[in-house]
Order: structure tokens, then C-alpha cells, then sequence
């Protein structure tokens, strides 16, 4: 189905809610309503398929909110919540204590990080239904400090291949993983696979 095609079937969907008495969206458990741990879902039609570059911008931003736990003083997450889903969230808290524990020894040691840059690449991107694939790149670039030396100005890179993954819901199309491709030995503090 072509893009025009997803936009103008979205459109008079829109339009036609307007007609139904009570419009809204449909409850957990509400006859009919396709739903998941993540909440209701939608379909493809209902919702249109974002571009890559929108794609990049989401998974930009959650990449550096993963990178940013390492940090001595770790930012506040930037990605809203609805932009995920539950499962990718739940990850995220079980996630956090590991990367916590790794930093805590890492800085027992006498290091620890003080800054990154990190640049996501999207290599391609596959949309079926109501879920999306993304392959991408990302390539970071991490400032260290030491109790011994203090900050060094030369960075650890690494790049790393991923495959994030998307769902179409009532919120629009939410983050649900991001998985490390080919190869996890050496992974960087921030990826904890499982």
C-alpha cells in the first residue's frame, strides 16, 4: 500500500470517528479492540508509518538516554514516555541496576565517564502492519576521567549494528527494543543483552 494510500485511509478514518456517537479510543478489553501489554493497538492504516529520519530521531534519542546512565552525573531521561512501549520501559528498569553496578565498580577503579557524543545512523527501515524494523549504526564516543591523571582528552569509540523495533498504537508508533546485532562479546557498559 503506498504512503498516499496509508494518509487518505487515515484521513477518512478520522473523519468517519467523527460521525460514531462516543467517539474515543477503544478500552482495554472493549469488543473488538486489538490490544497488547503495551495497550491498545492500531493498525497500519490508522496510523501512518514514520520516515526514517523520524525513525533516527527517536532512536537518537533513546541511544543517548541509555549512554547517559554511565555518566557521573547522569541527565534526565529526554524521551517521553509515550514514544515507548511497556516492555521497552520495564527493559530499561531492569537494565538500570546492571549498568549502576558496572559504573559503581568502573569507578571503584578510579574511572569514570564525563561526557559522550554519539551519532545514529539508520541503514534500513521494513514496516508490516502495525510493527516496524529499523537496522542502524551507532557510533559513540566516550570522555573518560581518572582519580590518577583526571580528564583524558582522547575518546574509547566503539560502533555497534542495531535493530530497533517499533509498534503502531494509539499514541502513535512507540519504541518496543533495541537489540544489539551479530557479535555481544565486548559490548559497551550501557547494552545489557538479554
Amino acid at each position: 500500500m503506498s504512503r498516499r494510500r496509508v494518509v487518505v485511509v487515515a484521513l477518512l478514518g478520522l473523519a468517519l470517528a467523527g460521525c460514531q456517537p462516543n467517539a474515543g479510543a477503544p478500552s482495554a478489553g472493549a469488543p473488538g479492540a486489538e490490544t497488547s501489554s503495551a495497550g491498545p493497538s492500531m493498525t497500519a492504516a490508522a496510523v501512518a508509518t514514520p520516515s526514517s529520519a523520524e525513525f533516527a530521531a527517536i532512536i537518537q534519542t533513546a541511544v543517548e538516554d541509555r549512554n547517559g546512565v554511565v555518566l557521573d552525573l547522569p541527565p534526565a531521561p529526554r524521551l517521553p514516555e509515550g514514544k515507548t512501549t511497556a516492555a521497552y520501559r520495564a527493559k530499561r528498569e531492569r537494565d538500570l541496576p546492571v549498568v549502576t553496578e558496572a559504573k559503581t565498580r568502573f569507578k571503584s577503579f578510579g574511572f569514570w565517564y564525563t561526557s559522550f557524543s554519539t551519532t545514529v545512523t539508520v541503514e534500513s527501515t521494513e514496516s508490516s502492519g502495525a510493527e516496524a524494523t529499523v537496522r542502524f549504526k551507532e557510533l559513540t564516543e566516550q570522555y573518560q576521567a581518572s582519580a590518577a591523571n583526571g580528564p583524558n582528552n582522547v575518546p574509547e569509540e566503539y560502533s555497534l549494528p542495531q535493530i530497533a523495533t517499533f509498534k503502531a498504537s494509539a499514541q502513535g508508533w512507540q519504541l518496543d527494543s533495541i537489540t544489539p546485532v551479530g557479535n555481544n562479546f565486548g559490548l559497551p557498559m550501557t547494552v545489557v543483552a538479554h
